[in-house]
């Protein structure tokens, strides 16, 4: 039986479920290729959040968001897909993410089982940015890698809490120092980069300026000489804010591309 294009739009409706968006262009598909990169860090850090019982209500209700909202951009990028190899990335990456969801149902959050969640995170994260990437070469303008450099910052503010969080689960502590100095090296030359490019407009700038003063804050809870549940609550917690600002800022580069 084939059904037309309004039949499944109904189907979408009477079952709750979003119905697939279209990405219309280039620049919204690299800023959602760019997002899955976040979310694979987001979700692993609500992930230990919930061992959090001042922020568990909210850690339950990111996890929620990011796991629909990984599987709903997935679907649509699977679906705009230019090319067999990006469209084989994208295989791959949901292949893997059934994976690292898999582990993110299992519950208390221990050691044991942090020490396999973030690797299989970061194995997420690998796979998304080489479809960034992939995307990415498929311009040659400038705002294109600019949309990947700032959509990249979103998954270092979420990458450093959930290093953060790990190590108060009792991961190695040298490793988790090395990354999160790579991750905030990474995040500081990205903004400069940001910050000076031709094509950043100055609304833009004014977002840029935005992010910078909450990657203070974020900056600042992870490099604290306190530690336990408190300093943990609050490097999640700036970790949103700085999110929310670099959300923006990707968008507003992405319709550079439009």
């Amino acid at each position: 039986m084939r059904f037309s294009r309004r039949t499944l739009l109904l189907a979408g409706v009477a079952t709750g479920l979003p119905a697939l968006a279209r990405i219309r262009d280039l620049g919204e598909a690299i800023n959602k290729a760019g997002a899955q990169r976040m979310l694979s860090q987001r979700m692993a850090k609500a992930w230990l959040g919930l061992a959090l019982p001042d922020i568990e209500g909210r850690a339950h209700k990111i996890l929620d968001a990011s796991r629909q909202r990984f599987d709903q951009q997935l679907a649509e990028l699977r679906s705009f897909a230019p090319t067999p190899e990006i469209a084989s990335t994208y295989e791959q990456l949901g292949k893997q993410a059934a994976v690292l969801k898999q582990r993110l149902d299992e519950l208390p959050v221990t050691p044991a089982r942090v020490n396999a969640v973030i690797p299989l995170a970061g194995e997420v994260l690998k796979l998304a940015h080489q479809a960034t990437g992939q995307l990415e070469k498929r311009s040659d303008a400038a705002s294109a890698k600019l949309i990947n450099l700032a959509g990249r910052q979103r998954m270092l503010s979420q990458r450093l809490a959930m290093l953060y969080l790990a190590e108060e689960h009792g991961v190695d502590r040298a490793l988790i120092r090395t990354e999160m100095g790579v991750a905030r090296n990474d995040f500081r030359a990205a903004m400069r980069v940001l910050q000076s490019a031709p094509e950043t407009t100055p609304e833009i700038q004014a977002n840029l300026q935005l992010a910078a003063s909450q990657w203070i804050f974020l900056d600042a809870a992870l490099g604290g000489t306190s530690h336990g549940q408190r300093a943990a609550s609050e490097s999640f917690l700036a970790s949103e804010n700085l999110l929310a600002v670099m959300e923006t800022v990707t968008g507003q580069y992405a319709r550079l591309l439009a």
